[in-house]
C-alpha cells in the first residue's frame, strides 16, 4: 500500500475517532469554544513543524501567497459553512457541503492535468454518495430562514474546493513545514474571531476542557497525516477520501456508545468502504 493512501486513511481514522471523541465536550462546551481549543491545539504543532523542518529556507514569494490562499479559503470556507447551517436547513448544507470535492477533483483535472482511470471515477461515485447520505441524514433538523443560507453555502463549498488546490500547489512550492507555519500564523486568527461573540456565557468547564484534549490530539495529528497524503498522493483521490471521516465516528459511536445505525448511516458506510476499497486496488 502505497504511503498516501496509507496517510490518506490515518486522515480518516484520526479524524473519525476525534469527532466521536469531541461529541460530549462540544455539547458541554458548546462549538465555540471547542473552535478556540481546536484553534490552539494545532498551533505549537504546526510552529514546531515549521521550525524542525526548518520552514523559512524553503519560502518563496509565490509559495508563502499559495499557503496564504490554502489557510484563508480552508477557514473562511469553515466560516460560511457556520453560517449557513444556522440560517437554513441543516440537512441540505450539509448534503450540499458533503459535495465540495467535486470541484477540487474538477480543478485538479482542469489546472493541475490530473487523469483518473474509470476505477477511480467509481470509487470517488461511491465516496460522495456516502458522504452526502451521511450529510444529509445526520443533521435532520432545521432553523428557518429562508434562503438566506444559499449563498454562505455555495461560497463554503467554493473556498473549500479551492482550498484543496491550494494546498497541493503549496506543499508542491514550499514543502510541508513553511506551509505548517503560515497556516498557522493565517488559521488561528480567523477561528478565534469566527468564535468571538458565540461562546456560551460563564466560566470554561475545566472538566470538559480535559476531556476535550483526547480529540483535540487526533485532530493535530490527522492535520499532519492530511498534508502527507495531499503532498505525496492524487489529489483527485485524496479529497474524497478523506471526507469519509464522519463515517468512522459513527462506527465509534455504535461500538462505544452503542448508538444505533440507520438505514441511511448504513448504506453510507457501505458506500465509502466500497469506494475506499476501490482506491487502494
Amino acid at each position: 500500500m502505497e504511503l498516501w493512501l496509507v496517510s490518506a486513511l490515518l486522515t480518516v481514522v484520526l479524524y473519525g475517532l476525534g469527532e466521536g471523541l469531541s461529541k460530549e465536550p462540544t455539547v458541554r462546551l458548546g462549538s465555540a469554544r471547542m473552535l478556540v481549543l481546536y484553534a490552539l491545539a494545532n498551533v505549537p504543532i504546526y510552529v514546531a513543524w515549521f521550525f524542525i523542518g526548518r520552514g523559512w529556507e524553503a519560502v518563496t514569494p509565490v509559495g508563502f501567497a499559495l499557503a496564504v490562499a490554502s489557510g484563508v479559503s480552508g477557514c473562511l470556507g469553515t466560516v460560511f459553512w457556520f453560517r449557513a447551517m444556522e440560517s437554513g436547513t441543516a440537512s441540505v448544507v450539509s448534503g450540499f457541503s458533503a459535495a465540495y470535492p467535486v470541484i477540487t477533483v474538477a480543478a485538479a483535472v482542469m489546472i493541475l492535468g490530473a487523469t483518473l482511470v474509470p476505477l477511480q471515477i467509481v470509487a470517488i461515485f461511491f465516496l460522495m454518495i456516502g458522504a452526502v447520505l451521511l450529510g444529509i441524514f445526520e443533521n435532520p433538523g432545521r432553523t428557518g430562514g429562508g434562503r438566506t443560507w444559499l449563498v454562505p453555502m455555495l461560497l463554503a463549498i467554493t473556498l473549500w474546493g479551492a482550498w484543496g488546490i491550494f494546498e497541493k500547489l503549496a506543499i508542491d512550492s514550499v514543502g510541508y513545514a513553511a506551509n505548517a507555519g503560515v497556516y498557522a500564523v493565517v488559521s488561528t486568527p480567523i477561528f478565534l474571531l469566527m468564535a468571538r461573540g458565540r461562546s456560551k456565557p460563564g466560566a470554561w468547564d475545566r472538566k470538559s476542557v480535559v476531556a476535550a484534549q483526547p480529540a483535540l490530539a487526533l485532530f493535530a495529528v490527522a492535520g499532519i497525516t492530511t498534508y502527507l497524503a495531499i503532498g505525496m498522493g492524487p489529489l483527485a483521490i485524496v479529497v474524497p477520501l478523506t471526507t469519509a471521516y464522519p463515517l468512522v465516528a459513527i462506527l465509534f459511536r455504535r461500538l462505544w456508545h452503542a448508538e444505533r445505525m440507520t438505514r441511511p448511516q448504513t448504506a453510507a458506510v457501505a458506500c465509502a468502504l466500497l469506494g475506499a476499497l476501490l482506491v487502494s486496488l
